[in-house]
């Protein structure tokens, strides 16, 4: 049987902001370079090259300013209002290849929702893990994130399934997916993330329940600061998890921001590795097909170890806790998982949970009858 499609280039590197911002392209390299040491991509996926992006396929994700504008910061043309566009800010910044870099990365996820499509691989699951870039908005950068191709995968699965999830656990919001089909129907959108009432980008409330026919079709999930893995699990579970099922989607695009883990500098849940794997786990039993792609995570050993450990759980590898010893030395760690459990101030956890609880009773109050569920 063929395996699944893992695309992947060097030229990935170059969507770099620079030294000091936050979003380091060598967290991709370390990730390949873990896989590969685990002998991931020599027997369990196929390493692919992606192509880069279509103007085409981004009509009614971006707006042709947009495009135009990012085009031009690339050459090295400043214009005015080149900050209308989210552009040059130290969030954004302009780099050397913002434009055609940014094309790379979005046509690798969509060039993961076509191996779908195709039945490459089995069809049911093709990686993207320089994808994840939820943030991008229709008309303006966000967050790192230039252009947004968790909404080009979704368009490309639609071409052929009717209904598409999307399926978001990064630590941050995701809003600009949420926009973009906030009134589409056919596509679910789900977040679990820190509240936006603590974290970037200030969204993503329970009553953001979508609008017009979309209503009802926009889920988000908030935590509060110190939100241990196990409450996060819990609601999850019970809040969210039967709303995807009710809603029976025929395709998933699993956003990975592995930023939820209790070391990410940016944020402040309390995940551990195998925590957060448990929903990657909970998504794959589904027994739907899967464009899994990357997102946040700043503390770069932890991403290379999630990324590694939901790789294999989708791509259905058994594989050794045990570190390989070259990583071992350089992470200073021995294992995939976690060896210990967070430290978490249990006032704060008793405070994440009323907070989890309250969230997920109300968020079923919302939505449950819609899908015919019982609260």
């Amino acid at each position: 049987m063929s395996r699944p499609l893992f695309f992947y280039s060097d030229a990935f590197q170059h969507y770099d902001m620079g030294p000091q911002h936050p979003m380091q392209p060598r967290r991709l390299r370390m990730t390949y370079d873990l896989l590969s040491a685990c002998g991931v991509l020599a027997t369990g996926v196929e390493v692919a090259e992606p192509a880069p992006a279509r103007r085409q396929d981004l009509a009614g994700i971006h707006s042709h300013d947009y495009l135009e504008a990012i085009e031009h910061a690339e050459s090295g043309t400043h214009f005015p209002g080149m900050h209308r566009f989210g552009l040059d800010t130290p969030d954004n910044p302009v780099f050397p290849e913002i434009y055609s870099s940014s094309m790379l990365y979005t046509g690798a996820s969509i060039d993961a929702a076509q191996a779908i499509l195709d039945g490459a691989g089995g069809g049911q699951v093709a990686f993207n893990i320089s994808g994840g870039l939820h943030h991008a908005h229709f008309a303006r950068a966000a967050g790192f994130c230039v252009l947004n191709d968790c909404a080009a995968a979704i368009k490309r699965l639609r071409t052929r399934f009717a209904r598409v999830a999307y399926i978001d656990i990064d630590v941050h919001h995701g809003d600009g997916v949420q926009e973009i089909f906030y009134r589409d129907p056919a596509v679910l959108t789900v977040s679990l993330h820190e509240s936006g009432r603590t974290l970037f980008p200030g969204t993503g409330f329970v009553r953001e329940i979508g609008e017009g026919e979309g209503e009802g079709f926009s889920v988000n999930l908030p935590f509060a600061p110190e939100t241990t893995g196990e409450i996060w699990l819990a609601a999850w579970r019970d809040a969210v998890l039967p709303i995807v099922r009710a809603f029976d989607p025929e395709a998933i695009v699993l956003q990975m921001g592995a930023d939820a883990h209790a070391t990410d500098p940016l944020a402040h849940l309390k995940l551990s590795v195998q925590e957060w794997l448990e929903a990657v786990r909970d998504v794959h039993l589904l027994g739907r097909p899967i464009v899994a792609i990357g997102g946040g995570g700043y503390n770069f050993d932890n991403v290379c170890r999630m990324w590694t450990l939901a790789v294999a759980e989708l791509a259905e590898i058994d594989l050794p806790d045990a570190l390989p010893a070259e990583f071992a030395r350089r992470l200073g760690m021995d294992t995939l998982r976690d060896p210990f459990p967070p430290v978490v101030d249990p006032l704060g956890r008793e405070r994440a949970r009323e907070a989890a609880e309250h969230a997920g009773e109300e968020l079923k109050a919302l939505l449950f009858p819609r899908f015919g569920l019982r609260g």
